[in-house]
């Protein structure tokens, strides 16, 4: 409402004074400034002005001012001149003609009329000026705000993660494990716990971080290998072959241990029937597959695991992942270069 009152209102005024001004400045073709005039080229004026500005629309969605800024503001430029002197042009022509039956309307009113070129052609390109700076202001604004809400959808998105490794559950079945190993091996105990910090401590200070290196992750996912193999034993089986080649590639953090996770909560181990998950590369995708065996009767989950990553890729990369349940389980993340 607000923006068609500017246009009404602006045009409506900027219609008056030209139109005054082309009446006091010609006045052997013009006698006087009527009431009759001026109601007449306020209402031109708005007619004007809507043209213009439905014009521009479509200009901006045909040469948008991003990639084709040289082209839309000469095109435009053209075409809003071409467009608003001919509608001027028709409707004086017409009210010369049709209303007041004068005959003689190109030697009466050339003055007039190159007058009124010039003048259409310096506030037009005013116009094209000032609406291209408003339109990059507003575009920055817009991009700045999507810019910062994506950021906070992302530092919420890890910290959903950062939260699954926090949980109580995964440190109480932790300490657990090293009570266990500390009177039993004494040298893996001591291992396990320095693993442990070293996964709480890049937990932590990574979350705040986009993406990470996959040579970092893959350096955090083999801490979490050692504490899941520790605590499984031979129920568990996890390998990892990625090309050295693909370390400088980027992650977002946790996504690939938080894949492993997700295999090892929704499967039921045992010496007979173990799990298997394999981290591989393929194509331009790194996958995490495991075998399935039966769902755990109770499980912890904080429901986050396989949508919090999907969300992740597409807030960074645009991509989303792949998701294949059949003889095995599947996951394939893109590969971030």
């Amino acid at each position: 409402m607000k923006k068609h009152l500017i246009i009404i209102v602006s045009s409506a005024v900027l219609s008056l004074i030209l139109s005054y001004y082309l009446v006091i400045s010609n006045q052997g073709e013009l006698q006087e400034y009527t009431i009759t005039i001026g109601l007449l080229s306020v209402f031109l004026g708005i007619l004007v002005a809507y043209v213009l500005y439905f014009l521009a629309i479509k200009l901006d969605q045909l040469y948008p001012w991003q990639t084709q800024t040289n082209n839309r503001l000469f095109i435009g430029f053209i075409l809003q001149v071409l467009a608003a002197f001919s509608l001027i042009f028709g409707f004086i022509y017409g009210y010369s003609n049709l209303i007041i039956s004068n005959e003689e309307f190109f030697t009466e009113y050339q003055e007039t009329l190159i007058k009124l070129s010039i003048l259409l052609c310096i506030l037009l390109l005013v116009y094209s000026v000032v609406y291209f700076a408003f339109y990059s202001y507003y575009s920055f604004a817009t991009l700045q705000i999507e810019s910062v809400k994506q950021e906070r959808k992302q530092i919420d998105l890890q910290l959903k993660a950062l939260k699954s490794q926090l949980s109580p559950h995964f440190l109480f079945n932790s300490l657990n494990t090293i009570s266990s190993l500390v009177h039993t091996n004494t040298k893996k105990s001591e291992l396990f716990i320095r693993k442990l910090a070293n996964m709480y401590q890049f937990t932590l200070s990574s979350y705040h971080s986009m993406l990470i290196s996959l040579e970092e992750e893959l350096d955090f996912v083999a801490s979490y290998q050692f504490l899941l193999e520790t605590r499984f034993e031979d129920k568990l089986t996890i390998k990892i072959d990625i090309p050295a080649t693909l370390n400088d590639t980027k992650i977002p953090p946790l996504a690939l241990q938080m894949l492993i996770e997700n295999a090892v909560k929704h499967n039921t181990m045992d010496k007979k029937n173990p799990l298997q998950v394999t981290v591989y590369v393929e194509g331009n995708h790194i996958c995490v597959k495991n075998n399935i065996t039966e769902e755990p009767s109770h499980k912890t989950s904080f429901h986050i695991g396989l949508k919090n990553i999907n969300t992740r890729y597409l807030l960074l990369a645009s991509k989303g992942i792949s998701i294949s349940n059949g003889n095995v389980f599947l996951v394939k993340i893109p590969i971030i270069r």
